[in-house]
């Protein structure tokens, strides 16, 4: 095992025997309980203070959780809450169109599917939780492309290129910002085999109260069944049901866990 690779572990070591613990520690009981000088411990919990993942208590000099772990709890507790409470239009997307239905969230410079739902007649998996797409070629990151200011838009394209996926992918950044702003214009997003020859996406953005898009709603499937003819009709089903994932969301805010009565 390399140095590194056992520093990385003893680290996620520290911090889970704090987490078992449910109390602040200090130096000593940590060095019992893991069974490594007190300067060693001394010297993680400095690296793991100064990156927020630990806290120390100034009177005490008992270490505890930080912010940062906080923070990353907080993000799956609502991760979590929007896959539940979104499940439900999944569910109704699939029954309405007979494809498969996926949820997206935007994830650094590319879109990452929370979760997806097929018909029972389905064979094949088009998406996977927790796949990511890039932004340029799929319907759900155009979604987020479309919502983002020019300059960060400009900085993701830097940042990952316009690489070719099949002979329909937009690779030219003129071609793609008249693409985004078709999507704006038309209140959905379509990936026609820019991705994957013989398959067809179409998804519509879900907004918060400012507007914003927090996540993306939409189907996928073979191009034999989700023709050119049939875009309009099942675009309007996909930006009906992202709408009222929307008002549902917006009208039972997601409950921040550390603001949850005990």
């Amino acid at each position: 095992m390399s140095e590194n690779i056992q520093s990385v572990e003893r680290a996620l070591d520290l911090i889970n025997t704090i987490v078992e613990a449910q109390r602040p520690l200090g130096i000593a009981e940590l060095s019992h309980a893991m069974e490594l000088a007190p300067s060693t411990i001394h010297r993680m919990m400095q690296t793991l203070s100064s990156k927020g993942y630990i806290h120390q208590d100034p009177s005490t000099k008992r270490y505890d959780i930080g912010p940062e772990i906080v923070q990353i709890s907080r993000s799956l507790y609502l991760r979590y809450d929007l896959v539940r409470r979104v499940r439900p239009y999944l569910q109704e997307l699939v029954d309405l169109t007979g494809e498969a239905a996926h949820l997206a969230e935007l994830y650094g410079t590319t879109a990452m599917y929370l979760s997806q739902l097929e018909p029972l007649s389905m064979v094949r998996m088009f998406t996977t939780p927790g796949s990511v797409a890039p932004l340029y070629c799929s319907d759900v990151g155009k979604l987020f492309l479309a919502d983002l200011p020019p300059a960060r838009v400009d900085d993701i394209i830097r940042k990952t290129g316009l690489r070719p996926r099949t002979p329909n992918t937009i690779v030219d950044p003129v071609q793609l910002e008249a693409e985004l702003q078709q999507v704006r214009d038309q209140g959905h997003a379509e990936d026609n085999e820019e991705r994957e020859i013989g398959v067809r996406c179409l998804s519509a953005p879900i907004l918060n109260g400012a507007g914003k898009v927090i996540a993306t709603i939409g189907i996928a499937g073979p191009t034999a069944r989700i023709t050119k003819i049939r875009v309009p009709e099942l675009s309007g089903y996909v930006k009906g049901v992202a709408h009222r994932a929307a008002s549902d969301l917006i009208l039972q805010p997601q409950q921040d866990p550390e603001l949850r009565p005990s």
